[in-house]
């Protein structure tokens, strides 16, 4: 069986074992198949094969079905009548729709919460961008998501309105399956693309404004810097 089928089978090995909190099974299933699906190890398109899963994780189909519902309000993944579940495959067009629904919510969420920023969080964010320098210098599209991920999320973290927070969640969630893919395509065919550097720098700088307390300049990098990321994932699915 190729590793493709395998993916489209069940999750990842030891994935539940690095879970040390416990869960009722349908929270279980609801992480691990989020997890999977966000690192690209369950791909858009992909279907869920649900007795696998159950097996996988050992537990029964019930929860494994009704994570799935979960899943499927969260947009994660789609159900196709008589059919099945899905990872949600998204049209070229939807991305433009997301990133105005992004810039409407993110931006309100990072003016709320920048000024709830401590010295920690900055060092959070310096320790963030070190792991994604590595994880450019090691081509690992996984890590670099990762990283990507947990560097923005110290400020959206701050962010006091539980609705705004779990609304930019969610939108994160319907995009990086695809940047993974992406970043792990252009690296197989063009391993010398600058758009990981690039997108590092920019983190950089607004690190750099915000250790000088620079709010406003801060914004106005965290908006360019989104419509970049837009610029760069519309292409990249286009291509798929």
């Amino acid at each position: 069986m190729s590793r493709d089928s395998l993916n489209a089978c069940m999750l990842p090995p030891m994935a539940l074992e690095q879970r040390t909190h416990p869960r009722t099974s349908e929270a279980i299933a609801a992480v691990e198949l989020r997890d999977a699906i966000l690192r690209g190890d369950l791909a858009p398109g992909t279907k869920i094969r649900q007795e696998a899963t159950a097996a996988q994780l050992g537990i029964s189909l019930i929860p494994v079905r009704e994570a799935l519902k979960t899943l499927a309000a969260e947009g994660i993944v789609t159900y196709h009548p008589q059919r099945g579940y899905f990872v949600t495959e998204l049209p070229a067009t939807a991305v433009a729709d997301i990133y105005v629904v992004r810039e409407l919510i993110e931006s309100q969420t990072e003016e709320l919460a920048l000024p709830r920023l401590t010295e920690q969080n900055l060092a959070d964010m310096s320790r963030h961008l070190r792991d994604q320098a590595r994880a450019v210098d090691e081509q690992d599209a996984v890590e670099m998501i990762a990283t990507n991920r947990r560097f923005h999320f110290v400020i959206f973290d701050h962010c006091e309105n539980i609705w705004l927070n779990r609304f930019v969640a969610q939108l994160w969630d319907t995009l990086d399956p695809y940047r993974v893919l992406s970043y792990r395509r252009m690296w197989l065919h063009d391993p010398d693309r600058h758009v990981p550097a690039e997108i590092l720098n920019e983190h950089e700088r607004i690190l750099n404004a915000l250790q000088r307390d620079d709010g406003e300049q801060a914004l106005t990098l965290l908006q360019r810097h989104r419509e970049r990321s837009e610029t760069f994932i519309e292409t990249l699915v286009n291509r798929a």
